[in-house]
């Protein structure tokens, strides 16, 4: 067993905007919804489960009035649904992530005390699935075109009932480019590469996206992006891509 600790986690990404280096603690709790089950007779209670769970999170973190940090992310986004990423083995391609496909944000907490630093701390309540996928794209940023082929990551085999797709873009800077074009790569021998599927374009960050795909997904996968619409020479994306196989 690999024990960790919270320099382990890689990344803390909602809605594209970058929270790690703001946040002191997460609080992550899925549950299951049962129903007692026990009938006239029974000496013991028993429980079944109905078929739902439910998920909740809680953030806690310094405030910051940087632009793109915790009070912008954060203050006025009560009652939105995020798209919220975190990476609890580090940032690394091929280690595991968590995806909230949708975290409703149910309250932001600003907490200022004498003698401490201010805080700012949000609630969350799942409004969707609650994934356990693989980093394809490390957070990290890319200054010109590029793949990951060389390490792509592999699935063990291909799968059939398709899965879930995120991208989180932290810091853009197209210089003379009009946007960047993030796709997501397959590959049934880890030589030739096609795509499963292509992101919205992005012209500006903080930025997010979800795609849930269905059918075939192939063993290997990997990413690649282009920066397009132009021709810069300073141009720079921080951005994470993950993948849940269902």
């Amino acid at each position: 067993m690999t024990k960790r600790n919270s320099a382990d986690v890689g990344f803390l990404l909602v809605d594209g905007y970058d929270l790690l280096g703001v946040s002191t603690s997460l609080s992550d709790n899925v549950s299951a919804m049962v129903e007692e089950s026990h009938a006239l007779g029974d000496s013991w209670v028993k429980n079944t489960y109905v078929g739902l769970k439910s998920a909740e999170l809680s953030q806690e973190g310094f405030y910051d009035d940087a632009s793109d940090s915790s009070n912008e992310a954060l203050s006025g986004s009560e009652g939105s649904s995020r798209l919220l990423c975190y990476g609890l083995e580090g940032n690394t391609i091929g280690k595991k992530f968590i995806g909230y496909s949708g975290a409703m944000q149910t309250n932001y907490n600003r907490v200022i005390s004498r003698g401490e630093l201010h805080k700012a701390n949000a609630s969350y309540q799942g409004n969707g699935a609650v994934e356990d996928g693989l980093i394809l794209h490390a957070h990290s940023t890319e200054t010109a075109d590029g793949e990951t082929e060389s390490s792509s990551v592999d699935g063990a085999a291909q799968s059939t009932a398709g899965g879930a797709a995120y991208l989180q873009v932290s810091a853009l800077d197209l210089d003379d480019y009009d946007n960047i074009t993030v796709k997501v790569l397959e590959s049934a021998d880890n030589t030739t590469f096609t795509t499963l599927t292509t992101f919205t374009v992005v012209t500006a960050a903080p930025a997010s996206e979800r795609k849930v795909l269905t059918g075939t997904v192939k063993r290997y996968l990997a990413v690649e992006w282009e920066f397009t619409g132009g021709v810069g020479t300073d141009q720079s994306a921080k951005f994470f891509v993950g993948f849940d196989r269902y």
